[in-house]
C-alpha cells in the first residue's frame, strides 16, 4: 500500500497566529498552490481520499476530489494539534501573557498538553489509530491520499519510521507539499518527503 500525505495550502490568517484547531479557510495563495500540486498527480486515482475535518484541509481535499471525481472521507483523527486556550491567539501574546505555562509547554511539548488542549503524544496516538485502521482495510496494491496538517503528518511519519516524537521537527512539512510512504511486508519505506510534485516510481 502507498500512502501519500499532503499538507493543506496556506491558511487565510495573519502571520504569527496559533492556529491548531482554529478553523481558518485557505488563502488564495494556498488554493492556487494546491491546484498546482493536484495538477502534478501521476497514475491512477487513489482508492481512498481522506481529509482532516478542518476547513483548510477540506478545501484542499476538494481540489483533489474534483480531479478524481470522488468525495473525500473526513476524519478528525487527521486534525492539527489542539492548542486549547491558545488557539487563535498570537504566539508573541501567548509568550508575554502566559509566560510560565508557555515556557513549560515549549520545553515539554511531546508530553505536555497546551492548556485545555493536547500534547504531541496525543496526536501520535490518534493518528496511529487512523493508520492502524487503514492498514486493516486496504490491499497491498492500494494507493491512499490523505490531506492533513504539519502536526498530524509529522506524527504519522514518526509512526511509519519508528522515529521518536521528540525528533518530529527534523521532518520538514511545508504547505501544499506531498510525502509518500509505502507499506510492504510489514514495514514502511519512504518514497519521497515534502515534495512539490508527485514523483513516479
Amino acid at each position: 500500500m502507498d500512502v501519500i500525505l499532503v499538507r493543506h495550502g496556506e491558511a487565510d490568517c495573519a502571520p504569527g497566529l496559533c492556529i491548531g484547531r482554529t478553523d481558518a479557510p485557505l488563502s488564495a495563495i494556498g488554493f492556487t498552490a494546491i491546484q498546482r500540486l493536484a495538477a502534478e498527480w501521476q497514475g491512477n486515482s487513489p482508492r481512498f481520499l481522506f481529509s482532516s475535518d478542518l476547513r483548510r484541509a477540506q478545501q484542499s481535499a476538494q481540489v483533489f476530489a474534483a480531479r478524481f471525481a470522488t468525495e473525500p472521507l473526513s476524519d478528525p483523527r487527521l486534525r492539527e494539534v489542539d492548542l486549547g486556550e491558545w488557539d487563535g491567539q498570537r504566539w508573541d501574546t501567548i509568550a508575554a501573557n502566559d509566560g510560565a505555562r508557555y515556557r513549560h509547554w515549549a520545553d515539554n511539548w511531546v508530553i505536555q498538553e497546551a492548556p485545555g488542549g493536547e500534547s504531541f503524544a496525543d496526536v501520535v496516538r490518534r493518528t496511529g489509530s487512523w493508520l492502524s485502521a487503514l492498514l486493516g482495510n486496504t490491499n497491498s496494491d492500494d494507493c491512499v491520499l490523505a490531506v492533513a496538517h504539519a502536526g498530524s503528518i509529522r506524527a504519522l511519519l514518526c509512526h511509519a519510521f519508528g522515529l521518536p516524537p521528540a525528533k518530529a521537527f527534523t521532518l520538514q512539512v511545508d504547505y501544499a507539499r506531498a510525502s509518500r510512504i509505502r507499506y510492504r511486508n510489514g514495514q514502511f519505506e519512504v518514497s519521497y518527503l515534502n515534495a512539490s510534485r508527485f514523483e513516479a516510481d
